[in-house]
């Protein structure tokens, strides 16, 4: 008897991006979980063990479920990689999003998150480390450290001073979340194509591992 072929990620198409054009809440939720929640469920399959290798610990995958959203829909949706089975939020962690108008790989630290403060603590203390490898790596955007117009600093425009005192806002705004990554616009075409979507995700969290490691401790 053969046995059943096993379903391949292959990437997101158009509509996937769409879903965030409704703007109902009960009418979006049941199309993100549709046209883009099995998708993400399958990068979290088939990058587990790669992932874990990656970031030199074992992690799991968890695909947001957005359970205690009842008006707002979301604006993204994301499956994150986390060294527990069952939360992902309170560490440091890398997650694959979509919203809108890409795909993002990121770096995410929520701002209740119980490796907030070591998170910021080993940012300034490797600021200018991490400020020579963002000038490495001008595709790497710091979402939360913005220019006077308002975009997020990328590259070699993140420099220590700015990496030191984003630390200590983190320290002292209780809201204050950390977002590093590297976005992929939803016309590119390796967006459709889900070997080359997830080589691409690959080399994303290698550019972006020593912004995870601020999250380990000594």
């Amino acid at each position: 008897m053969a046995k059943a072929s096993i379903e391949k990620f292959s990437g997101f198409l158009p509509e996937a991006f769409e879903v965030y054009e409704v703007p109902d809440f009960a009418l979006r939720m049941p199309l993100l979980k549709r046209k883009i929640t099995p998708g993400l469920t399958l990068i979290g399959e088939e990058m587990r063990e790669k992932m874990s290798e990656l970031l030199g610990e074992t992690v799991f995958p968890h695909v947001a479920k957005h359970l205690r959203r009842t008006v707002n829909p979301p604006e993204e949706t994301w499956v994150a990689f986390a060294r527990e089975k069952r939360a992902y939020k309170p560490f440091v962690h890398p997650r694959i999003a979509v919203n809108r108008n890409n795909v993002r790989v990121l770096i995410f630290v929520e701002d209740y998150a119980e490796d907030k403060l070591l998170f910021a603590d080993n940012l300034e203390k490797n600021a200018r480390k991490l400020a020579g490898h963002f000038h490495r790596h001008p595709e790497i955007h710091a979402f939360d450290i913005l220019n006077s117009k308002g975009e997020p600093l990328r590259g070699a425009k993140i420099k220590t001073e700015h990496l030191k005192a984003f630390a200590a806002r983190m320290r002292a705004v209780k809201g204050q979340h950390a977002r590093f990554g590297i976005p992929f616009a939803k016309n590119l075409s390796l967006i459709q194509d889900g070997e080359e979507l997830l080589q691409a995700v690959e080399n994303a969290i290698a550019a972006l591992r020593p912004l995870y490691d601020c999250g380990k401790r000594d």
